[in-house]
C-alpha cells in the first residue's frame, strides 16, 4: 500500500469529512448521543464524538483557526465545535466536551445541547429527528464519497487500501470489510 501526499493523508482526510457532516446533522436535528449510538450499533468500539472527547477538542479546533483564512465565505461551516472549545470544553482533560465527565463516564449534557440548538437558530435550520440507520447512511455515503476522491486523486492506489485503513486505524467495523468495500456490494 502506498499512499500519496494530502491534508491528512487518507484516514484523517476521511475521518474529516464524516466529522464535518456528522456537524451538519447536529445543526439539523441530532444530538451527539444519538449520531455515537448509530456508530456504536454499527459495529465502531467508539463514536465520533466519544474519539473527540477522549482525543481532546482543542487539536481540531487549532486546524479549523489555521484554515479560516482561507475558507470560501459560501462554504457551509458548523460553528458548534468551536463554541464547545470557547467554553473551555475540551474534552476528557478537562472533564468536559460533547459528553459530562464529572461522574465519571461519558453523560450528555444539557449545556452542549442549547449550544446545539443556538447554533442551529443562528444558522437558520430546521431541527428535525434522525433515525440510526439515516445517520449511518449518510456517515457511509460520505466516507465512500472521501474515499472515491481519494482515488480519483491519485492519494489511494486502491478501494482496498483505504478500506485497509479505515479497519486498522479508524475503528471501521473488521466484519463490514470497510466503506469502500460496502460501496461495491451495495453496487
Amino acid at each position: 500500500m502506498v499512499a500519496g501526499v494530502c491534508d491528512g493523508f487518507i484516514g484523517n482526510r476521511i475521518m474529516s469529512a464524516y466529522r464535518r457532516d456528522c456537524e451538519f446533522m447536529l445543526e439539523e436535528g441530532a444530538l451527539p448521543q444519538q449520531i455515537d449510538a448509530a456508530m456504536v450499533d454499527f459495529g465502531f468500539a467508539m463514536g465520533i464524538y466519544a474519539v473527540q472527547d477522549m482525543s481532546g477538542l482543542d487539536i481540531a479546533w487549532a486546524q479549523r483557526q489555521a484554515r479560516a483564512t482561507d475558507r470560501p465565505a459560501d462554504e457551509r461551516y458548523a460553528y458548534i465545535a468551536d463554541r464547545l472549545c470557547e467554553a473551555g470544553r475540551l474534552g476528557r482533560k478537562t472533564g468536559k466536551g460533547w459528553y459530562d465527565y464529572s461522574t465519571g463516564s461519558a453523560q450528555p449534557d444539557t449545556e452542549v445541547e442549547s449550544i446545539i440548538i443556538a447554533e442551529s437558530a443562528r444558522a437558520g435550520r430546521v431541527r428535525r429527528d434522525f433515525s440510526a440507520d439515516e445517520i449511518m447512511t449518510r456517515i457511509l455515503r460520505i466516507m465512500q464519497t472521501e474515499g472515491q476522491a481519494l482515488l480519483d486523486e491519485g492519494i489511494a492506489e486502491s478501494a482496498d487500501d483505504i478500506d485497509v485503513v479505515m479497519v486498522t486505524g479508524f475503528g471501521f467495523p473488521r466484519h463490514k470489510g470497510g466503506p469502500m468495500y460496502m460501496a461495491a456490494a451495495d453496487q
